[in-house]
């Protein structure tokens, strides 16, 4: 689908270190109580000396830095496939708290890496003023999950808007095909790519960690996002290629193989 949306501007941010939330001890013990619970079904056990990051604390950080108090904005979308240290909060909620302009809030979650692109894809199709897209993943988990955890405590946060952006670029479409085979995604990945320009000299290729493994095959530039960052990897390596003179377009295509989402986002921006 098309899109009016302009990038109004971006941030981004590494944690170090656990959440401050849980110096407190309280709220560490409900916590773990809480994944306990959980996790028992499963024949699994709870580390209590495992301390992760808390969302909630990240995209504020962001927040503060990114949305000045005269530009409310109206929705925020909050996008993450790993839950946080206090996973029985409801941080949408909180963060529309915290967000100049209160906005509508909710989160999304069990997509793996197409879950900013589902929430690009929801705030273009609505005509919100102003839109703030974070996402996040925290890489501690206080029990073996049997997959692979983010390597670090990321954020990127994308503040979107119907207006012309302050540095011209825009989202010109949101593309995104679900129940794609191993087999099948390499060609439909390039028949996408080519269909939004990749192959041109001046547009830049933002290829997903999924992605890469199974290489379509493209021409002109190609970042190919590290792996270890499922969720924020691609969305960091944009904002990079962003500031790059030399891409007047750059096209992020990810691919999610355990549950099987092809996604793509092109941008545009206003230089020749």
């Amino acid at each position: 689908m098309g899109t009016d949306l302009h990038l109004i501007r971006a941030a981004r941010r590494e944690f170090t270190g656990p959440a401050v939330l849980l110096d407190d001890p309280v709220l560490r013990e409900r916590a773990g109580e809480y994944l306990t619970d959980l996790v028992r079904p499963s024949g699994l056990r709870v580390d209590a000396a495992a301390r992760g990051q808390s969302y909630g604390e990240m995209a504020a950080e962001l927040i503060g830095a990114l949305v000045p108090e005269d530009e409310p904005v109206d929705l925020l979308v909050l996008a993450f496939a790993v839950h946080d240290a206090l996973p029985g909060r409801a941080t949408a909620a909180y963060l529309s708290h915290v967000c100049p302009g209160t906005p509508m809030s909710f989160a999304l979650c069990d997509q793996g890496s197409a879950a900013a692109f589902t929430g690009l894809r929801i705030a273009a199709a609505h005509a919100y003023r102003r839109a703030l897209l974070v996402v996040v993943e925290q890489s501690v988990l206080p029990y073996d999950p049997g997959v692979a955890v983010p390597d670090q405590h990321r954020a990127v946060a994308l503040l979107l808007g119907d207006g012309p952006a302050d540095d011209g670029a825009r989202i010109t479409a949101v593309r995104q095909h679900a129940d794609v085979g191993p087999d099948d995604v390499a060609t439909l990945a390039a028949a996408e790519l080519r269909a939004l320009g990749a192959g041109d000299p001046d547009v830049a290729v933002v290829l997903g960690a999924g992605l890469a493994a199974v290489g379509p095959p493209l021409g002109g530039p190609v970042t190919v996002a590290p792996p270890g960052q499922p969720s924020t990897g691609v969305w960091w390596a944009l904002l990079d290629r962003l500031a790059d003179d030399a891409a007047s377009r750059v096209v992020v295509v990810d691919y999610d193989a355990e549950l099987r989402y092809l996604c793509l986002v092109a941008t545009s921006t206003d230089r020749p």
